[in-house]
């Protein structure tokens, strides 16, 4: 991997999280993760400059990412990158995390419904000098009310993937111990796995993809594409209402970090063969 080959990588990825960026998020929007929202917030929150700067520093970690000989390096940028670091004080901060609008929707239902939580939150609040978002995205939960949440449960879900998974590519489905589907097949002329998983703590689907590559240098496995902006993993802002138009865009973001991986294979150009 040469400094010129990940500078390539990295201009492309900036290119292609500009347009989801000036785009106003079609895509992130609308992925059902309470750490995406929080994401999102806290990029909606920054100076344009500071939003430029995020986005470089995302897609230089992102190209980063696919290759395994710059794993150290990763872990180090993660480490020392200014906006990369403001980034996560800020998630970890109270602005981001104590509101009810950054808890999963089963989390959310399960405090509402319990009067000793509710208790303790509301002496928790009175020390803040904010006031905790609770407000649920309407794009997500169109419904403000709480008591209206109905969670998507496992099986609603399996049948939605099940029948998503059969229009986006032909493949084989193999059930694995702990409750994880895998669905190998090809998309694009590629050989994909998918992993599903229901039994997250707290989430209530985990997806993931794996691109195998014999020449070792491209590096995708377990990849959800909200990974790759940092922006989370793990869906837990699935409703009985928003579902299918969730599992619509796992198919979208699958077919997305099956697209980016190629386009980086693109630009290493041919595997060079070993003596």
């Amino acid at each position: 991997m040469t400094p010129q080959k990940l500078d390539d990588v990295t201009a492309y990825m900036r290119a292609r999280f500009g347009e989801e960026a000036n785009s106003g998020f079609p895509k992130l929007s609308r992925v059902p993760s309470s750490s995406t929202i929080r994401f999102l917030d806290y990029y909606a929150s920054l100076t344009a400059a500071d939003q430029t700067s995020l986005l470089a520093s995302t897609a230089r970690l992102a190209a980063m990412r696919f290759f395994p000989a710059l794993h150290q390096q990763m872990l180090a940028t993660i480490e020392t990158d200014p906006p990369l670091l403001a980034k996560r004080d800020a998630m970890r901060s109270p602005w981001f995390g104590m509101g009810l609008r950054y808890e999963g929707l089963r989390m959310r239902k399960a405090m509402l419904s319990d009067p000793m939580s509710v208790e303790m939150m509301a002496k928790t609040r009175a020390t803040l000098p904010f006031t905790p978002r609770d407000d649920m995205p309407a794009a997500l939960v169109p419904d403000p009310d709480p008591t209206h949440l109905k969670p998507a449960k496992a099986p609603q879900l399996r049948t939605l993937i099940n029948d998503a998974f059969k229009r986006l590519f032909p493949h084989q489905k193999q059930k694995q111990p702990g409750g994880e589907i895998k669905y190998t097949g090809a998309l694009q002329q590629t050989t994909i796995t998918v992993s599903i998983n229901f039994a997250g703590m707290g989430m209530q689907l985990l997806y993931g993809v794996s691109i195998p590559d014999d020449t070792h240098r491209i590096l995708v496995v377990r990849t959800a594409w909200e990974d790759m902006w940092g922006a989370g993993h793990g869906w837990d802002y699935l409703t009985e209402e928003n579902a299918e138009t969730s599992i619509q865009l796992l198919c979208e973001l699958v077919t997305e970090v099956v697209t980016l991986r190629n386009a980086v294979a693109d630009l290493l150009g041919p595997a060079v063969p070993t003596a």
